[in-house]
């Protein structure tokens, strides 16, 4: 064979493989580039995929003993089962079972439900402390052990839901059908996870530097092994709300095909879509979640339409260089908060060592009754140059107790300087998370082949119209809105977020009402005792 004719059969192979890649993507296939191959991609399957996935993982941890089984079999055999029934479940049951149970006694025995009941706090009390047990799988495993008696204090502490505590913080609970949990969320729970199953410092220093070793890279793969089926899972179920979401704009264009009713189903879809982003810019950060949510939609929509009914695909690229663009652009602001965030916090670090060694030297010379070296002392500058007082406003010398109150004060003031940088820092993460996010989910929605491809263009256009509108309600919130969260703010944010995660462990649920009363009487709290201290 000639090398010409090498030449040709290579080019008509490549030509060969052009067509037949150009078929594949019209017929609405996608390239898995492990597999090498074109096939077509369902998201209900690909759910059941991973509902399946989460029952093999919960079978395993029970046939391990981490807790429970199905509540059809027989009972397993424990030291002690009063929790157990206090809960009223098996001693298989799983952890979702325990959950409700638990949430659906709590409600009936609650002080404020049961006021007939003398005995109700009592039994709240108990009931929450089995729950606590029950509900970790390292405590519920040594009470299944050891039984009540020898259960340690450690094991039977309450366990804080992270999610429930960013939820409400950075107030993403209204917009959860969209982003999921926020990436900080689960890896505050992976962190308190493995805080639980970490191994003691005497079980590590009696081990070999291998098996320390293999411990370490055993919980990183099962870390990396979580992390990657909370990301799948994470993504799936937005994909799946989100089609939920668009599909009463395809429904009303599939009713009647004129272009009168289309004009009326666009409206009235368009309208719905500004009514949703309204509410949600009342929740706390809205215009960030509104801007943040609606480019994101908006430009995936595009970049999706551009490729597959533009001339040559320009307005797809158009749409990539957007997205690109404000990607680099999220990139920069995330490293630009990160240096803000750590300078803040070795700044708050050298103030916080200067406030701390003025304690320790005050107190050093009050205990020594040397007053005239205390007053030296507490009056040259410290690192910062600025004069420590040691005098009250009458001119009187302070007393050690005064010092030590005037000195917290400072550095809680350091600290409250700081929390705005922080908060920047974990806006910035957040908005890189769900620009991430989205960008997978939105391309699980158009490359789902249940429905044809005409109902894919259909999702992306709805979601254009859903993210313009979130855009433009959160501009106009924006610019209505342009004094930041003041370090109060922040603090009376994370007093209602604490106590809306302590009332859901409790069993009971604090709506958006709920947490915008409670943030009003915090703030008025704090400014009383503001004033007070003046």
């Amino acid at each position: 064979m000639s090398f010409f004719q090498n030449i040709s059969k290579g080019i008509q192979a490549k030509q060969e493989e052009i067509r037949n890649a150009s078929k594949a993507r019209e017929d609405g296939k996608i390239w898995d580039k492990k597999e090498n191959q074109w096939f077509y991609y369902f998201l209900d399957q690909e759910w059941e995929e991973i509902e399946e996935k989460e029952k093999q993982n919960n079978n395993s941890k029970n046939s391990n003993g981490g807790g429970g089984g199905n509540g059809e079999k027989a009972e397993r055999i424990v030291k002690d089962r009063e929790y157990y029934d206090l809960l009223g479940v098996s001693t298989n049951a799983t952890a979702t079972e325990i959950k409700k149970s638990y949430y659906k006694k709590a409600r009936l025995c609650h002080p404020d439900k049961a006021l007939d009941d003398p005995q109700a706090a009592d039994k709240f009390q108990n009931l929450g402390h089995a729950y606590n047990v029950l509900s970790n799988e390292q405590s519920r495993a040594a009470y299944d052990k050891r039984g009540k008696a020898e259960t340690t204090a450690e094991e039977e502490n309450g366990q804080m839901d992270p999610m429930v505590f960013f939820n409400v913080m950075f107030g993403s609970t209204l917009v959860e059908p969209y982003i999921g949990e926020l990436g900080l969320a689960n890896i505050a729970d992976s962190m308190m996870k493995d805080g639980a199953t970490a191994t003691t410092e005497e079980e590590l220093e009696a081990m070999s530097e291998e098996e320390r070793e293999k411990i370490m890279e055993e919980k990183l793969a099962v870390m990396q092994e979580e992390s990657e089926f909370k990301k799948a899972k994470r993504q799936v179920t937005c994909a799946k709300n989100l089609r939920t979401r668009v599909q009463p704009y395809l429904d009303s264009i599939s009713i009647d095909s004129s272009d009168g009713n289309k004009m009326d189903a666009k409206k009235k879809f368009r309208e719905n879509c500004h009514e949703e982003a309204v509410k949600i810019a009342q929740g706390a950060q809205g215009d960030f979640y509104l801007k943040t949510i609606g480019f994101a939609l908006e430009v995936n929509a595009e970049k999706y339409l551009g490729f597959e009914k533009s001339f040559l695909g320009l307005g797809g690229h158009l749409a990539l260089t957007r997205q690109n663009a404000s990607g680099f652009s999220s990139t920069m602001g995330l490293l630009g908060a990160g240096i803000k965030a750590a300078s803040a916090g070795v700044r708050t670090m050298h103030q916080a060592e200067t406030i701390q060694k003025d304690m320790e030297a005050a107190a050093v010379a009050a205990a020594a009754g040397d007053i005239a070296g205390a007053i030296e002392k507490n009056s040259t500058s410290g690192d910062d140059g600025k004069k420590n007082d040691n005098n009250n406003s009458s001119g009187e010398v302070l007393t050690e107790e005064e010092r030590q109150q005037k000195l917290a004060k400072e550095m809680e003031g350091a600290m409250d300087d700081s929390l705005p940088t922080f908060l920047e820092f974990a806006l910035a993460i957040n908005k890189r998370d769900i620009q991430t996010t989205l960008r997978d989910v939105c391309k699980k929605l158009f490359d789902d082949a249940s429905v044809p491809k005409e109902s894919r263009f259909l999702r992306a256009k709805a979601l254009k119209i859903l993210g313009g509108e979130f855009v433009k309600v959160g501009r106009a919130m924006d610019n209505l809105n342009t004094a930041k969260m003041s370090a109060d703010d922040i603090k009376a944010q994370l007093n209602v977020a604490a106590m809306a995660t302590m009332a859901k462990a409790q069993g009971q649920e604090m709506t958006q009402e709920d947490q915008k009363e409670m943030m009003k009487q915090t703030k008025e709290q704090m400014e009383q005792m503001q004033q007070q201290q003046q």
